[in-house]
């Protein structure tokens, strides 16, 4: 019996691995491959990779580590007859079915010192130990005059998806080094904005693609006009990377973030990518690259006015779109 429970597990660890696909085409994912590409190209290590690389990683494990047996239906799982160490050896054992969580490993064994990896995978049995569970609880943002009630459910499906964390992982960690290093680089502190605003960028392709069709059938019979409803969206998605970028360069990072959001709203409307919580966002690598390629552009110089304009134009096309779509 243990044996057929192992292999039910395994095929529900198998399912949940397909959702990470979505990171093949994620837009932060694109610009790491770029950069080790271009380094073995070159025939050095991708060291600069690395930092990126630990950062999805890390993020990645949490999901990765979550119990299997959460993927059993409740009524299903009442019904086997599982003692209370049966269960917990079968949450241990579920750690073996994280074909992610053991690549990280060893790609860091092979370039960390031990205690690194270490480090790296007491968080997966701390998130097991606390209880097996691999769904993180969102409180309610509450509305108010300052958070509309669309903007309030608009940042709580954001803060549903890695990319959140991850932009504010890139905000924290540059704005701990500003304040802990002796004689921190100031030039490093755009780029590290632009960084941010990258990790948050794809999210811009699919902001209507965590609502579902309920979702969006209370959109389209809201008394409200197009651009209004792509506004809420957009200021969400503001208001997250001005949070990430204050630590760094706003005004880099804030003209990279309307960029973004400029390109994105075309495929947010038009191509409806089916996306899963609690992974990283994918998009089409053809909007992707435009929103690296602009964003960069208009990032460097600290082009705010240009990206203002540029977001504006998206912003009338984009709400003219939502109307005609929801006669």
């Amino acid at each position: 019996m243990f044996r057929a429970l192992l292999g039910a597990l395994a095929k529900c660890a198998r399912r949940d691995l397909a959702g990470y696909a979505s990171l093949k085409t994620n837009n932060f994912f694109l610009f790491v491959a770029l950069l080790i590409w271009g380094a073995l190209e070159s025939g050095v290590e991708p060291a600069s990779s690395y930092p990126f690389l630990l950062a999805l990683g890390l993020l990645l494990l949490f999901p990765a580590s979550g119990d299997p047996l959460e993927m059993i239906p409740r009524v299903r799982l009442d019904l086997w007859p599982l003692t209370r160490g049966s269960r917990a050896l079968l949450r241990a054992g579920g750690l073996l079915f994280s074909p992610l969580l053991w690549l990280m490993a060893v790609l860091l064994a092979r370039h960390a010192h031990p205690w690194v990896v270490l480090g790296f995978l007491a968080p997966a049995v701390v998130v097991r130990a606390w209880g097996g569970r691999s769904r993180i609880t969102v409180r309610p943002v509450p509305p108010s005059s300052i958070c509309p009630p669309l903007v309030a459910n608009n940042l709580r499906q954001l803060f549903s998806v890695l990319d959140t964390y991850l932009a504010l992982l890139i905000g924290a960690g540059g704005g701990l080094w500003r304040l802990v290093a002796p004689h921190p680089d100031p030039a490093a502190f755009p780029i590290l904005a632009l960084g941010a605003a990258l990790a948050l960028s794809t999210c811009a392709q699919c902001a209507f693609a965590l609502e579902g069709e309920s979702g969006m059938t209370r959109y389209r019979v809201l008394p409200l006009r197009g651009w209004r409803i792509v506004l809420a969206k957009d200021a969400a998605f503001l208001g997250v990377l001005l949070l990430a970028v204050l630590p760094l360069s706003v005004l880099h990072g804030m003209a990279f973030g309307l960029a973004a959001l400029a390109l994105g709203h075309y495929p947010s409307l038009r191509v409806q990518l089916p996306q899963q919580r609690w992974r990283f966002t994918s998009g089409r690598v053809l909007w992707g690259v435009l929103q690296i390629l602009v964003g960069a552009i208009l990032g460097l110089n600290a082009a705010i006015g240009i990206a203002a304009g540029l977001y504006a134009l998206s912003l009338w096309w984009a709400g003219r779109e939502w109307d005609r779509l929801a006669r």
